[in-house]
């Protein structure tokens, strides 16, 4: 699954990222993200188990390809 995006340095993906969210969510929206995984860091394995639900790599990669396309 490597790509071009690869190459983007943490504080890259990080900003990319903030943006997305913003522009996704809007800036209460982030907030209210933020704050929710900063209440749920200790868990965040837990809540990926259930966010994406014992999927294997190509039905994730499907799924956020899917996602990608619909935008």
């Amino acid at each position: 699954m490597l790509n071009e995006k690869a190459k983007y340095s943490d504080k890259e993906i990080l900003e990319k990222g903030t943006k997305a969210l913003i522009k996704e969510i809007g800036y209460s929206g982030y907030l209210r993200f933020i704050q929710q995984i900063e209440q749920n860091n200790s868990d965040y394995l837990k809540i990926q188990d259930e966010i994406f639900n014992d999927m294997n790599i190509e039905e994730l990669y499907k799924k956020a390809s899917e996602n990608w396309e619909t935008r």
